[in-house]
């Protein structure tokens, strides 16, 4: 059997038993199980498996991948270690077992569909990030992440949990960090506060509703996590310069000049 890989899919595959052949990055390896094979994302190759191969595969799409991100201290660490590839580890039997074990939970939850699946989906695929962060034997000195790692860390949970508006502390805590270290990270690498940062992203995509939606503006306030709708327009007018209002008419205004330019006829 062979499998082709490409796109925004993360990859897993365990061979339990029998071997197989890999092609990435423009090296072949050899792969002979127990063994697991970890492609990140945006990666392209092809794996191949000789005829009585047993093991299981997984494809992680990135919105999955993301949301059953553990928390916590090793946050950084997990994330740092499933943007590397594994390319035909040798495994022990027993860690072989239980990442197919993990494999076969999610697979009877996406099968069976029953209420709460997607939540134990996300359970059982947080274990088995975890599992493949150890396997790539991360070392004491990942104790502490690097700079560069928050920031990266923080602007995937920003993505996550902008609209649930998380506070600094939160997000601090959820990467392993003060807050204090988390706020020198970001600024020394883009000149701005994390908060900065958090209310730019809301402000976008609440430009991006009023623009691209017929959504009331309290339907986008409430979709974007404010209570208060007119705390919601405040705080847009605050970071636009304008009203919510006058986003929206200074954007159909615009549309309207573009459709009946001249040079628009066909």
């Amino acid at each position: 059997m062979e499998w082709t890989f490409r796109g925004r899919r993360s990859r897993i595959f365990v061979l339990q038993a029998g071997s197989g052949s890999l092609t990435f990055a423009e090296q072949d390896v050899a792969v002979a199980g127990p063994a697991i094979v970890w492609i990140p994302a945006d990666a392209n190759g092809s794996i191949l498996f000789e005829a009585g191969a047993d093991g299981g595969t997984l494809a992680i799409p990135d919105v999955l991948l993301g949301s059953a991100m553990p928390v916590g201290a090793i946050f950084s660490q997990v994330r740092d270690a499933i943007t590397r590839p594994i390319l035909g580890a040798r495994l022990a039997t027993a860690d072989a077992r239980q990442l197919l074990s993990t494999i076969a939970a999610i697979d009877q939850e996406l099968r069976l569909d029953v209420p709460g699946a997607q939540e134990a989906v996300r359970h059982h695929l947080a274990l088995l990030l975890l599992q493949v962060w150890r396997l790539s034997k991360p070392s004491a000195d990942q104790a502490q992440p690097s700079p560069r790692m928050i920031l990266r860390g923080f602007v995937h949970l920003v993505e996550l949990h902008a609209r649930e508006h998380w506070t600094i502390a939160e997000y601090a805590n959820t990467l392993g960090v003060t807050a204090d270290r988390l706020n020198t990270a970001v600024r020394r690498a883009t000149r701005r506060t994390p908060m900065e940062l958090v209310h730019t992203r809301l402000v976008a995509e609440a430009a991006m509703l009023l623009d691209g939606s017929a959504m009331q503006i309290a339907e986008i306030a409430n979709v974007l996590g404010f209570k208060d709708p007119a705390y919601f327009s405040r705080f847009f007018k605050r970071m636009a310069g304008h009203s919510p209002k006058a986003h929206r008419q200074d954007a159909a205004m615009k549309r309207t000049a573009q459709e009946t330019n001249f040079a628009a006829w066909p």
